[in-house]
């Protein structure tokens, strides 16, 4: 075969999408990038929920299945991707690593949808979403509290504080102490019987030498 009969064949063996089936496809993609909305809308647990993030995951979807349609309607458009593809870096850095399994599940289905593989993108979009909404049930860090403990001059009686926060705490260990002539401060890793409230502050508070005390919850490897 001559170079021009290889590029004729490639041309003429290529998908052809009509407006319909277009807007078909582009719907579904958008069915499943609202699924993924709702998943990471319902399952955050962060401080300050980023919806402009949250939109992003959707319109990268589509642009997946926008990828997808390109290099299934024509096979040399398809070589062309590979290098195009090939040159681009990302160097925003991602601060929750839990934002980065949206991201490339939001490639995925994508890549399921603009190739024609409806049934598989629902079926793992619900799979994958039952997975995180039941990961976001289960309690982080099983209530688990760093509580800070300050006083003055007068030094604090340890063994009297570990008596009083018993009754609200499984277990209680001492993080960090510090000494100096007029503070004291003690940061205490505790892990709750259940959710900390006001009545440890006062049992705590009542601890010889103890001027003030807070507390802050503790869930895998961020503070707050």
């Amino acid at each position: 075969m001559t170079k021009e009969q290889i590029f004729e064949y490639f041309y003429t063996n290529s998908a052809n999408f009509g407006v319909r089936d277009l807007l078909i496809t582009l719907a579904s993609g958008l069915v499943i990038g609202l699924m993924i909305y709702l998943t990471y809308w319902v399952t955050y647990r962060g401080i300050s929920y980023n919806r402009r993030f949250n939109q992003s995951l959707v319109v990268i979807l589509l642009i997946a299945v926008v990828i997808m349609l390109m290099i299934s309607s024509n096979i040399v458009i398809s070589l062309g991707m590979v290098g195009a593809l090939s040159i681009v870096r990302f160097r925003t850095a991602v601060k929750d690593s839990r934002d980065t399994v949206f991201i490339f599940w939001a490639i995925a289905e994508g890549l399921c949808v603009g190739s024609q593989n409806n049934q598989l993108a629902l079926i793992t979009t619900l799979c994958i979403g039952i997975v995180l909404m039941l990961g976001s049930i289960v309690p982080a860090g099983r209530n688990k509290y760093l509580v800070v403990v300050r006083g003055g001059r007068t030094p604090i009686d340890n063994t009297d504080l570990t008596r009083r926060m018993k009754p609200f705490v499984h277990s209680s260990r001492i993080r960090s102490a510090s000494r100096a002539d007029d503070h004291t401060e003690l940061i205490i890793e505790v892990r709750a019987r259940k959710d900390l409230t006001l009545r440890l502050a006062e049992a705590v508070n009542s601890v010889e030498g103890v001027e003030s005390v807070n507390w802050i919850s503790e869930s895998g490897d961020a503070i707050g």
